[in-house]
């Protein structure tokens, strides 16, 4: 089985390359939202981390301006407006050859963004917000085919621990239904604690080490930490050695964070042997040519080799996410016009 798995991942785009035709490298993205503009004024821009990213140093006596944050020389800009963000994300998906995203928002402009790219979207459902779901309306989520994955887990925006008995029903209902977790474990957006409706973040809060309990209760759960619990990379690479049923991805932090350390931190992780655990996330939320700016930085990552680099953008996701010989020959096609 593993050899005809193989097969199907390096023999198809082979024989695209024999037709004449370019080889298929399809990207999986395990970490997309679908967020309403109303929370960012549009136009907001952002800077990848290839230029000069510093970390804002803030007077506390002004007011916070996270405009003023990006002001590098080619910086990529939000949407317009819901419209503009879902057909503008879709495209960017699609021009870089994402077959499959995990995308979590609003439950009905998930369904909206899945309506326009059925293909495409995977639906992903938060807890650990403040206004949580119950446990019946996500099993009904889930038995509508809306529920995927079971995240992004918001716990560390609480200023809460993994292991608070208050979330204790949704790992054991991810375990039960056999669904994946994302649970975000390391930066939010600069100077989060004081980014209205972030105020109960706490970077404590972003230690791998407190999934230690939820590992050890939950054994079968399939669960990647957001963020790779950046920047603690030692305890992230103790953790995944220790459960092996752990996996991170890689996502915000490969764009928009400075290049050299995302850059270390991804080293770190594949020189400790774990490149097979690494998945691919862009973390897309406002601005989608984050998504181009994301899959560059593994493409032009000088210590990975071709095979690493196909592992993290689509080969450990597949796996992770348990797709069929079907559904892997299917993403290695060419998308018909």
């Amino acid at each position: 089985m593993k050899r005809l798995v193989c097969s199907l991942l390096f023999s198809i785009p082979l024989a695209g390359v024999a037709a004449g035709r370019p080889a298929v490298q399809p990207v999986i993205d395990m970490h997309l939202h679908a967020y309403p503009m109303d929370e960012l004024p549009p136009g907001t821009p952002a800077c990848p981390g290839d230029q000069q990213v510093l970390i804002p140093t803030i007077d506390p006596g002004e007011a916070l301006d996270f405009a003023k944050f990006m002001t590098c020389d080619k910086p990529i800009f939000a949407a317009a407006d819901d419209a503009g963000l879902r057909d503008g994300t879709i495209a960017a998906l699609r021009r870089h050859d994402v077959r499959r995203a995990m995308t979590e928002g609003p439950v009905e402009l998930v369904a909206d963004w899945r309506k326009a790219a059925p293909d495409l979207i995977l639906p992903g459902v938060a807890f650990g917000k403040r206004k949580e779901k119950s446990i019946a309306e996500l099993r009904a989520l889930h038995a509508a085919g809306q529920l995927s994955v079971l995240g992004e887990v918001y716990i560390q925006y609480r200023g809460h621990r993994p292991d608070d008995p208050r979330y204790a029903p949704y790992f054991a209902l991810a375990e039960e239904l056999d669904i994946p977790v994302g649970i975000h474990l390391g930066e939010g957006p600069p100077a989060a604690a004081r980014f209205p409706g972030y105020e109960d973040y706490r970077a404590s809060m972003g230690s791998p080490f407190l999934l230690e309990d939820v590992l050890r209760k939950h054994p079968k759960l399939r669960i990647y930490v957001m963020h790779y619990g950046s920047p603690l990379v030692d305890e992230m690479i103790a953790m995944m050695f220790t459960h092996p049923n752990l996996y991170v991805d890689v996502s915000g932090n490969n764009w928009s964070l400075p290049r050299a350390q995302f850059h270390d931190a991804l080293r770190r992780m594949v020189d400790a042997g774990l490149e097979k655990r690494i998945m691919f996330g862009s973390d897309q939320m406002y601005w989608p040519d984050a998504i181009g700016e994301a899959i560059k930085t593994i493409e032009t990552a000088p210590f990975l080799d071709a095979e690493q680099k196909r592992d993290i953008l689509y080969n450990n996701a597949a796996r992770f996410l348990r797709l069929s010989e079907a559904q892997i020959a299917a993403d290695h096609a060419p998308l018909r016009d």
